[in-house]
């Protein structure tokens, strides 16, 4: 019986003394524990979004490799026409793009001039052996090139495998080259290759040009005409060469 109050007395006293805490605001708050872990949201995005330093570092490795490819690009530019320098009876000088005209993106300024031997009139090639254009304006250290695709180019050409067939190529105001006093008699088909003629003052006979894209004639007409595209994208060069002698 004894044993029996003193447990009772005991439980009162534990309840009373938990009533006590409890309103006296001491009561263990298990949500402090709740509140110090991380909110959920939060370190879904932590795991999810990269790190800024991350983001800058991808960034500078996309404009590194830009760089080595344009590096690469400019190296095989060279190599191609120091092969064309060896196997050619051709004075070569590499020249740089300086600029193009802001008016007139058929305009080129390369960093070549009057103190390498260059005049108006030689050839500009890239590549082995390709024309792209020729010297119109000459400086002490710098020249300006004249695309093949300008309007005011004119370049008497051959066309074909046999090169019987000649005619004059003519720019088209940066959309591409004309063909065009063509004998009617004379064979030409799509994809043939055009090249220069011996006609040219200052430039050598059978350097590459471009493809015939169309061939446009007219049974009352005296000559064909036909379009023809280069063979490279004139806009993405960087490094040309001048032939200053034949």
């Amino acid at each position: 019986m004894l044993r029996r109050n003193v447990q009772i007395f005991l439980l009162f006293f534990v309840v009373a003394l938990l009533l006590i805490f409890f309103k006296a605001g001491r009561f263990f708050d298990f949500g402090v524990l709740l509140r110090l872990l991380p909110e959920p949201q939060k370190t879904v995005n932590q795991l999810l979004l990269a790190p800024d330093n991350l983001e800058s570092a991808y960034q500078e490795l996309l404009s590194q490799n830009t760089r080595l490819q344009a590096l690469a690009q400019e190296n095989d530019s060279l190599r191609s026409l120091l092969n064309l320098k060896d196997k050619a009876n051709y004075d070569l000088k590499v020249a740089n793009i300086l600029s193009r005209d802001l008016l007139n993106q058929n305009l080129l300024v390369i960093d070549v001039g009057e103190a390498d031997a260059v005049v108006p009139g030689q050839a500009v090639v890239v590549n082995d052996g390709v024309i792209i254009g020729k010297i119109i304006e000459v400086r002490a250290d710098a020249s300006v090139v004249r695309l093949l695709t300008d309007g005011l180019s004119k370049v008497a050409v051959n066309i074909g495998e046999s090169q019987n067939v000649a005619g004059v190529l003519t720019g088209l105001l940066g959309l591409g080259m004309n063909l065009s006093y063509i004998p009617q008699e004379q064979a030409i088909n799509k994809g043939d290759l055009v090249l220069t003629s011996r006609l040219n003052e200052k430039i050598p006979a059978g350097l590459v040009i471009g493809k015939v894209e169309e061939v446009k004639f007219s049974q009352e007409e005296l000559f064909k005409q036909a379009t023809v595209s280069p063979l490279l994208d004139y806009s993405t060069l960087s490094l040309v060469a001048v032939i200053v002698s034949l």
